[in-house]
């Protein structure tokens, strides 16, 4: 069953008219299903709620003459929903004038998300199930994932918070901070220009790699060493296990015991 809503409500401002066009729709899914968004560019919001629902909100603001040209939809097959948000013919960047563009969508707790935007900061929480994001521009925060953790951005800080899982972060130019609960299944986290921190449990077990072009690298965990230097750090956490990979090209490394 699906609900549907489409609106485009007009404002005058000044001899210019600013608009703003919405998309709402609700489906009925079970859980284990998967949330596909892709995105010519805009903010995605993915949070899990109690039911069978996924239910999807999407706001653009910008020029009448924009917003006649972008396409939004949101489709169900089978388990699935794919969320699009689309600019034919011109460049996302390159033309009019834009105000808010937003994607915010709930989804089942046991539910996958997989989310692609030309420009924008995306997040996600509260979901068990594998999330794939990425951005050509933004910010990306994560918080309390059961599943493993794949996060990009050619521009922006990375959060991955209290993740159950393998993780995967990289950003080409901002911090990153991630922190894992249960057991290490493998762990990457890169920079070009930004700091890292990684929050570890007692008891996390690991082969470690620490390295930085541009500052030191610390742990408060004990680590048997096979290097160490200032900017250094490569040995096993508690006899060894999957591997942590740290690299920065520019910013400090703290590697800490999570509370």
């Amino acid at each position: 069953m699906r609900l549907s809503a489409i609106a485009l409500v007009l404002i005058a401002a000044g001899s210019a008219h600013a608009a703003e066009k919405t998309l709402d729709r609700t489906f009925t899914v079970s859980p284990g299903g998967e949330l596909v968004v892709d995105a010519d560019g805009a903010s995605v919001h993915v949070s899990a709620i109690d039911g069978n629902q996924v239910i999807v909100h999407m706001v653009f603001g910008g020029s009448e003459r924009n917003l006649d040209d972008i396409k939004l939809d949101a489709i169900q097959k089978d388990n699935g929903v794919t969320v699009t948000a689309r600019k034919p013919g011109r460049n996302w960047f390159s033309w009019g004038r834009w105000g808010k563009q937003e994607i915010e969508v709930k989804v089942p707790r046991r539910y996958g998300v997989n989310v692609r935007t030309g420009g924008g900061s995306i997040s996600a929480k509260n979901v068990t199930g594998n999330v794939e994001l990425r951005t050509s521009g933004g910010s990306i925060h994560v918080d309390t994932i059961r599943g493993d953790v794949d996060a990009d951005t050619s521009g922006g800080s990375v959060q991955l918070l209290n993740i159950d899982g393998k993780i995967r972060g990289n950003t080409s130019g901002g911090s990153l901070r991630c922190s894992l609960v249960g057991a290490n299944r493998g762990i990457s986290v890169t920079t070009s220009g930004g700091s890292i921190e990684l929050k570890l449990p007692r008891g996390t077990t690991a082969n470690i790699e620490a390295r930085t072009s541009g500052g030191q690298v610390s742990t408060e965990i004990p680590v048997t060493s096979t290097a160490r230097e200032k900017s250094e750090l490569v040995g096993t956490v508690n006899g060894g296990g999957e591997r942590i990979y740290a690299h920065t090209s520019g910013g400090s490394i703290a590697v800490r015991e999570a509370n």
